[in-house]
Order: structure tokens, then C-alpha cells, then sequence
């Protein structure tokens, strides 16, 4: 769950002004759970004009009581958002977890292992299936008004399957200099919701030419991630690797 909680994470810009920009956006969240300070995330979200790539970079440290969750995940796609690779490690206490996944066309190679074994999967997605960390991406594809509903295919980065999962506006407010939207996604059986920050693009109705996610729930948990504006306001009091 800790991972599908930043299917909506990501940076929203202009793809053309991305062009000139090797990183698009560094940010910290901070994780509370039931208003208590329980851990963070890292992202990136870089383009590489050369291969024509997006690439993202996560990393979240949880502890729960003795309970310490970690996740890595990098991910790469071209700039139509179709798959390339990408690698994820979990660790659990004790219990590892990585996968080295690849992709050629609607075919998904991973590579499996628990630190002792690997298996090798081979399994066909559906065409136009999207690595989870780019979902935003699909969503600036088309105007996002109120009640805008996006329907997707994306990858479950932690089991290396993929699910159809559903994206909504269900809030809309004017603020000073940008627009709040309020998001809903629901995938793989959890349910999130997501503030966004969004700058109004001067030339198409309900486009937007960049934002931020404020903050991303999962209401059923009580969990809270927030973007923060220094890296010790979601660091402070816990082990950063």
C-alpha cells in the first residue's frame, strides 16, 4: 500500500519546457499517520533529451513502531509514456524484495528475487499501459475539469502485474496564482486522494502547464504524505540511508 500511495505523486509541466530541463522536480513528503511523524519519500522526476526519456526516482522510509519499511524505484518510459524498464527493492525487516523489469512492445520481462532465489516472469499488458510513477502524465493528456475521469492501465511496480485502475477531478478551487484540484484514484483495490497545485495554461481551458501534489491520503489508513519546503522537516528523528 505504502507504494500505490505515489500512483498520484508526480510532477505535472509542459513538455516543451521540459526539453531544456535535465531535473523537472526534486520534492520531500513527509508520512503521518494519524497526525504522527512515521517517515518520508524522495522524488525525482528527470528528462533526458537525448534518449528521449523520462525517468523517475523514489525512495520511502516508514517505521511504524519496531515495523521499518523501505522502497526504492527507478523507472524509465519514452516520451509517448510507454515503458521502458525499470528496478524496485523492498526491504521488510528482515525480507527482501527486487525486481528487474524490462519491456519490448505489450511484453514485460522481470526478473525476480527474494535475496536467495530468482525467477524470471514473462507476461503480455494491455496496449497503452503506463508505469504507475507517470499516471499524471496520462491525466495532462486531457483537460482536467471537474468530474474528468481517466481511465488506465498501469503497472503494479511492487509484483510486477498490471491492473486497470480509475483516476477522477472531484474538486476544483480558484486560489491566488494557481488552482487547487482535488483528485481520486483508485487501483489495485486501494483508493487515494490527492491536492494538487496546478498553474492555469493562458491559451486551453482546464490545461495546466505545471503543478505540484500538495498531498496524497489513503483514508482507509489514516496515512498522510505532504510535500514539505525543507528536507529535515521530513527527515527529522529518522535514519536516512
Amino acid at each position: 500500500m505504502i507504494h500505490l500511495l505515489f500512483g498520484l505523486m508526480a510532477l505535472i509541466f509542459s513538455p516543451d519546457k521540459a526539453l531544456a530541463n535535465e531535473i523537472m522536480f526534486e520534492g520531500y513528503y513527509r508520512f503521518e499517520l494519524s497526525g504522527k511523524h512515521v517517515g518520508y519519500s524522495i522524488q525525482r522526476y528527470e528528462f533526458d533529451p537525448k534518449s528521449k526519456a523520462f525517468e523517475s526516482v523514489s525512495f520511502v522510509y516508514l517505521k511504524i513502531g519496531e515495523d521499518i519499511t523501505q522502497r526504492s524505484l527507478k523507472s524509465r518510459c519514452n516520451d509517448k509514456f510507454e515503458p521502458l524498464s525499470y528496478q524496485y527493492t523492498s526491504q521488510d525487516g528482515k525480507e527482501l524484495k527486487t525486481i528487474d523489469a524490462t519491456f519490448k512492445g505489450e511484453i514485460m520481462s522481470a526478473k525476480i528475487s527474494d535475496g536467495h532465489k530468482v525467477k524470471t516472469e514473462t507476461s503480455k499488458i494491455p496496449k497503452g499501459t503506463i508505469l504507475s510513477s507517470f499516471l499524471t502524465y496520462l491525466m495532462l493528456q486531457k483537460p482536467m475539469k471537474l468530474g474528468q475521469e481517466f481511465k488506465y492501465s498501469g503497472i503494479a511496480e511492487e509484483d510486477a502485474t498490471s491492473h486497470w485502475g480509475k483516476a477522477k477531478i472531484i474538486g476544483r478551487d480558484e486560489k491566488t496564482g494557481y488552482v487547487s484540484l482535488k483528485a481520486s484514484n483508485s487501483f489495485k483495490g486501494e483508493d487515494f486522494v490527492s491536492v494538487i497545485g496546478a498553474t492555469p495554461d493562458a491559451k486551453e481551458k482546464d490545461h495546466y502547464t505545471k503543478a505540484e501534489i500538495f498531498n496524497t491520503s489513503a483514508p482507509t489508513s489514516a496515512l498522510v504524505a505532504t510535500l514539505v519546503t525543507t528536507p529535515n522537516s521530513a527527515t527529522a528523528g529518522l535514519n536516512v540511508p
